[in-house]
């Protein structure tokens, strides 16, 4: 299989992602007629702990695999890079299988400790899943370092299809026991996806394998490593990876854990509390949308900054710093905007309910969370590890202090979970600017690629806002409020996305470069007049 260039493998698993994120959010509230609000409290809450888990044993080692790879290849070192994946395949098999005997050991305790016994089934049903996850992770890994990112993103579709399907249909079924068996059975979707995208995965490895093996015979000779040496890399790279990735997940555990707990102080009983907490899931299910295409862009940039790393290719290095800052502010600033305009629209549009509120003032997290999730990628692309460890560390407890306070009156209550997850993302994306212009010896702006976006993400908002008020009245006089209003709403998005795109090539935001640079297959649904005006 052929590598893809930094934009190509940007566009795919962008594309990918964002496949998998609607068909997510579709399921959501299907699961909810299915399960209650209750019940997706209860599915939320076991989520947090398995996401917690599932980082500790998976993300950070797909990274330092990826990266490994990488660096290996960038050298011509072949024959290492495969081994370096086979290695790490067995030493994520080894732990997963551990961890996810832990979880269902201690299933009881841990449910209790975070004041959520009636995840208990729930928990237990999800923790398979970080056996076949954990091995999902090393084949991503590998085929991440070596910049081939479509049998990813096609294994992300049909892990979020078979998700979605198996879930649903054990949900409905396990319902018959009661909301925790319900709760219980909306997990079980993710085991067998999973385990679909691995077997998909491995299908392609073996593929490919025969034209590796003949290309490996005519590699460069280079120093190889033993592996001892792989295993020290994957341990130096993966540990402080992983360590971040964790400290984050174990945070949202804590939070979960303190935002219920202060709901009580608050005034609300048990049913309230996991109603509340449906709500804010919703609300964090939401804002991970756009965050999806900026997770693609980090792993397409990650392999590339490490192989110019490697090589020491500072240009190489600034280039791509620039150019996934530019995009992480183009995609994040509109979404944050469009999300926060059209909050009520698009809860109504998902059958989510009540809850927009948050959306309306939180939705801002968006861009500080997508510029830290990249100055993270780039950190970990030069070695500088632990720098995120710090950032983050001080992010999280910021978050914790501000949600113990906050959460507990009443009426503020879970809007303070919002407040407290804006904290932890704006002191780690200083932290880590201060960290990145120190290291490279070279600026680093915060503001430079996001006055563009914003400029063009004012003038969409004005115009939907406008245009939204005047569909509403219409809506009033129209019959099957849900089917018209829902209708409109999508009319809004795509209005939106032409007018930011229109303003974006009015501002210089994307020039004729930038769209020199766009796969040909995309570059066919951008409209002529828009076109027209590029620079």
């Amino acid at each position: 299989m052929k590598e893809q260039s930094t934009t190509k493998g940007f566009a795919v698993l962008s594309l990918a992602g964002i496949i998998a994120k609607v068909l997510s959010l579709l399921y959501v509230p299907l699961l909810l007629s299915i399960i209650g609000e209750e019940g997706y409290g209860i599915y939320a809450a076991a989520y947090d702990i398995f996401a917690l888990a599932y980082v500790m044993t998976n993300s950070g080692m797909q990274v330092a695999i990826a990266k490994q790879v990488s660096e290996l290849e960038a050298l011509n070192n072949h024959k290492d890079a495969v081994k370096t994946f086979k290695i790490a395949r067995a030493l994520l098999l080894l732990v997963g299988t551990i961890t996810a005997l832990v979880l269902i050991i201690f299933a009881g305790p841990i449910t209790r400790l975070t004041d959520n016994d009636k995840a208990f089934y729930a928990v237990i049903s999800l923790s398979p899943a970080i056996v076949v996850t954990s091995v999902l992770a090393a084949y991503r890994g590998y085929f991440q370092g070596r910049s081939i990112m479509t049998p990813t993103a096609v294994s992300q579709i049909l892990e979020q299809i078979a998700n979605i399907v198996f879930s649903l249909g054990f949900a409905y079924v396990l319902m018959k026991k009661g909301v925790e068996g319900g709760a219980a059975g909306g997990t079980i979707g993710t085991t067998i996806g999973a385990l679909i995208a691995g077997l998909y995965l491995i299908k392609i490895y073996r593929e490919s394998r025969t034209i590796r093996v003949n290309n490996l015979d005519k590699q460069v000779k280079t120093k190889r490593l033993s592996n001892e040496d792989i295993l020290k890399r994957l341990f130096k790279y993966g540990i402080p990876i992983t360590l971040s990735s964790g400290m984050q997940y174990f945070g949202a555990v804590i939070d979960m854990s303190i935002v219920k707990n202060r709901l009580i102080v608050a005034g609300f009983n048990e049913v309230d509390r996991n109603i509340k907490y449906s709500i804010l899931s919703r609300y964090r299910t939401l804002i991970y949308v756009p965050l999806t295409i900026i997770a693609a862009l980090s792993s397409a940039v990650l392999p590339a900054i490490s192989r110019s790393v490697a090589l020491n290719d500072r240009k190489g290095i600034k280039e791509k710093i620039d150019f996934a800052l530019k995009i992480s502010y183009i995609v994040s600033i509109p979404s944050a905007v469009g999300l926060a305009v059209l909050s009520k629209e698009i809860f109504g549009l998902l059958r989510y309910g009540s809850g927009h509120e948050l959306m309306v003032y939180g939705s801002i997290v968006v861009v500080f969370m997508a510029i830290v999730q990249i100055q993270t990628t780039i950190l970990q692309s030069i070695n500088k590890l632990y720098i995120v460890l710090i950032s983050l560390g001080v992010g999280i407890l910021a978050k914790l202090v501000s949600n113990y306070y906050l959460v507990a009156i009443p009426y503020i209550n879970v809007n303070g979970a919002v407040i407290g997850g804006i904290l932890c993302f704006v002191i780690p994306m200083i932290i880590n600017n201060i960290a990145l212009n120190r290291e490279l010896k070279i600026r680093v702006s915060l503001v430079k690629h996001a006055i563009k976006p914003t400029i063009a993400s004012i003038l969409m908002g004005v115009v939907i806002f406008v245009i939204s008020k005047n569909l509403n009245i219409l809506a009033g006089f129209l019959g099957n409020r849900y089917i018209v209003t829902s209708i409109f709403t999508l009319l809004l998005i795509v209005i939106g996305m032409l007018v930011y795109l229109y303003g974006l090539v009015l501002t210089g935001g994307i020039t004729k470069k930038d769209m020199a640079s766009i796969p040909k297959k995309l570059e066919r649904f951008i409209p002529k007049f828009v076109k027209r005006r590029l620079r």
